[in-house]
């Protein structure tokens, strides 16, 4: 197509709402009023139609040209969401091109499975991605994820995804050394296509929707996969309800990737800090990554998860002198927001990471390495959010 310059058709991947409007518009209003229309000067250009024909001497290109200054992207190379490529997308999962999986909040544009499609293209996920995709965005769109906050708050929360199950190892996510680093097409891509429909289809633009003060790497993306080999326990999504044998995506908000190497007690020692603070003012429920190895021996010494989960609710507290001393608590305290938990705790002194133990969200993950790697990723949030959705296969396999 580059060498002839014959025209592509594609799916116009922009968010338009239940009643006709398109996201866009409302966008463009903002990015005149608080003169950012040159981040993206072709915010609002776009022909209103499903599809979009563009030529040029290397169209493919164009498409990347042109969705990026509509402010389309992420900021890295798109791949071109042609009809060709959004039908074999959209054949991966088990909907249909037209079914609405709901409005994907603040500016409520329809989350099409056509629409979802054609950011998972642009993500550059495969066909065999698109079922965890869909989970995502089904977890994603729950009153209880709370994405309206998300998207517009002045905090760096992103999506944190753990996908659990046989699909883990028939699309090839990586679970293990590296599980949220480069290399590995599935992890980075679905993660991916979760931003940019929250770009596209939300509205979650930086500096006119999107608040956060200064964002983070894990709002490209952050997901990885449940170690199910190396794991002494039974699967996150068993603690949903569903049965062993099923794939799931299990969704959680993180506000950061806070690299712990040790056992428990060194988890515990981040955790009780100012790391934990907004976590903490909201009841919100934080994600441990656990090492394969600290989990072996663990469950070796008879612990289960939820044994883990109340050492670290009783060990990983903040001490009640450096809450008082917070800039946390003497900029918010006085607007109430502290729960009685959290005062009782302080009462008592020291205030514990989450309410109760089973707020602790439980994930084996990562290499098995003699010294042990872990990652707590704290959380952000109203309500408590921990959402599990089935990835349902074509064909309910």
């Amino acid at each position: 197509m580059g060498e002839t310059g014959a025209p592509v058709w594609v799916v116009i991947p922009a968010g338009q709402q239940a009643s006709g409007g398109w996201i866009d518009d409302t966008l463009k209003a903002r990015a005149v009023e608080r003169g950012m229309m040159a981040a993206a000067p072709l915010t609002g250009d776009f022909p209103r139609q499903r599809v979009e024909a563009v030529a040029g001497g290397d169209p493919e290109a164009r498409v990347r040209d042109l969705f990026e200054r509509r402010g389309w992207t992420d900021g890295l190379p798109i791949v071109a969401p042609t009809t060709v490529r959004v039908r074999r997308m959209i054949a991966g999962g088990h909907l249909s091109a037209n079914e609405v999986l709901g409005a994907v909040e603040p500016l409520k544009g329809l989350a099409t499975v056509e629409k979802v499609a054609a950011n998972a293209v642009m993500a550059g996920c495969k066909p065999a991605y698109f079922p965890v995709v869909l989970a995502a965005v089904d977890a994603l769109l729950d009153p209880e994820f709370n994405l309206n906050g998300v998207q517009t708050t002045d905090e760096n929360v992103a999506p944190l995804l753990i996908v659990s199950g046989p699909v883990v190892e028939r699309i090839g996510l990586n679970a293990s050394f590296g599980a949220l680093g480069p290399g590995w097409a599935a992890n980075a891509t679905i993660g991916r296509a979760l931003r940019l429909v929250m770009l596209n289809l939300g509205g979650g633009r930086a500096g006119l929707v999107s608040f956060a003060g200064l964002g983070q790497a894990g709002r490209y993306t952050l997901c990885l996969a449940e170690n199910a080999a190396l794991s002494p326990w039974p699967a996150i999504h068993t603690e949903a309800g569903l049965p062993a044998e099923a794939s799931a995506v299990t969704l959680t908000r993180a506000e950061t990737v806070i690299n712990v190497t040790g056992g428990l007690e060194e988890i515990a020692t981040v955790m009780g800090t100012a790391a934990s603070a907004f976590q903490i003012m909201w009841s919100g429920r934080p994600t441990v990554i656990l090492a394969p190895a600290t989990a072996a021996e663990l469950a070796a010494k008879g612990m289960s998860k939820d044994d883990v989960r109340a050492w670290l609710h009783t060990h990983g507290r903040w001490p009640a002198e450096s809450w008082e001393r917070s800039w946390f608590k003497s900029a918010l305290v006085a607007e109430g927001r502290w729960k009685d938990w959290v005062l009782e705790g302080a009462a008592r002194g020291a205030i514990p990471p989450t309410k109760a133990p089973e707020d602790i969200v439980i994930v084996v993950a990562g290499g098995d390495v003699p010294i042990p790697q872990h990652a707590y990723c704290p959380s952000w949030g109203s309500p408590p959010a921990r959402i599990t959705r089935e990835v349902r296969l074509p064909g309910g396999g």
